[in-house]
């Protein structure tokens, strides 16, 4: 009896002590500011020739929400995001502007041996389309996407307890208006790991 209870006493510290090896979470808010842009066919404002694609002009924006990642290994950690974004462009008049809800899994990697806490990371999520500009006559209701994919990839600056500091750029797979328009942007980002912060971790 004895020794099973040593046994089982081992094995107990030893499972705490691997797991608190590991085990290196955050939960917090984030912010992204960022500078959206459209990539639209021509005939979208009106051009004759509906077959050229251009980039419409960069506004400032902003993506705020909640962010969770689990780091597995020091240098791999698997995330996710959701977070409310709008999306404008200098081709919108009146003020149009996308708004959607995103949830975006991700994974972070540092390939490094001798520098620390650089991450590059990689995306791709759902994005919940809430609001759409009117592009009156030039897009038919049936084209408009309700639900988008959004692809992302990053690179960041992680300090352990503290916060991250990321810069990245994201694009949709699925365009927001089928074979005409979909939203991108570059952005700057800032995460907080509040758990950590207040929770009393070295």
């Amino acid at each position: 009896m004895l020794k099973k209870t040593i046994l089982v006493l081992i094995s107990m510290v030893s499972l705490a002590v691997h797991s608190q090896r590991y085990r290196d979470y955050e939960v917090g808010p984030m912010l992204n500011f960022e500078y959206t842009s459209l990539y639209v066919a021509s005939s979208v404002f009106g051009e004759k020739d509906g077959k050229n694609f251009s980039n419409s002009g960069h506004e400032p924006n902003y993506a705020a929400g909640l962010y969770g990642i689990y780091y597995f290994r020091p240098k791999m950690g698997l995330g996710a995001e959701l977070y409310y974004q709008k999306t404008s462009s200098s081709a919108l008049s009146g003020g149009d502007h996308y708004n959607s809800i995103t949830f975006m899994p991700y994974v972070n990697f540092d390939p490094f041996r001798q520098i620390r806490n650089f991450y590059f990371g990689a995306g791709v999520g759902a994005s919940f389309i809430q609001e759409a500009p009117d592009y009156g006559s030039t897009v038919q209701e049936k084209d408009i996407r309700v639900i988008t994919m959004p692809v992302r990839l990053s690179t960041s600056y992680r300090i352990r307890n503290q916060f991250t500091f990321e810069l990245g750029i994201q694009a949709e797979l699925l365009e927001v208006v089928n074979d005409q328009v979909r939203r991108n942007s570059v952005y700057f980002g800032i995460k907080i790991p509040v758990n950590r912060v207040f929770g009393g971790y070295r």
